[in-house]
């Protein structure tokens, strides 16, 4: 049995594009609508950075300095192995970590490491500027 076609069914133009044109127009929109959405939701953050080179410090604020040369608590000289201690000796008092240029990087981190094995909560780190800058 051969298939024949009627001559109306000869002339029959292609499948029926609408639906493509319509998914394709609501694609254009809505990409032109998320486009402009990115544009006025995302902004740059503003950040105000802090202008003095002093941590802010109360006057009952401990200072721990960080040289080459050693370890130095309240101008007072630290041995590594008694740190740990005289940071617990401190009480509540906050501390300020102050690291020069030339401090080594793990005694930076062994300063974190006692004064969180002394308890304490309020720490703040400082890199301490050049002479020349």
């Amino acid at each position: 049995m051969a298939f024949r076609m009627t001559p109306q069914e000869k002339q029959r133009r292609g499948p029926d594009l609408t639906p493509v044109m319509d998914v394709v127009f609501i694609l254009v929109v809505f990409f032109m609508v998320v486009s402009t959405f990115s544009d006025t939701l995302v902004k740059p953050m503003q950040v105000s950075l802090p202008g003095s080179d002093e941590p802010a410090a109360t006057p009952d604020t401990a200072r721990l300095t960080l040289t080459a040369a050693g370890l130095q608590l309240d101008d007072q000289p630290v041995p590594q192995d008694e740190l740990a201690a005289r940071l617990a000796a401190l009480g509540g008092r906050p501390l300020a970590i102050v690291a020069s240029a030339d401090a080594p990087y793990k005694m930076l981190l062994d300063a974190l490491d006692a004064a969180q094995a002394a308890g304490l909560a309020d720490v703040k780190v400082q890199a301490q500027q050049e002479a020349g800058q």
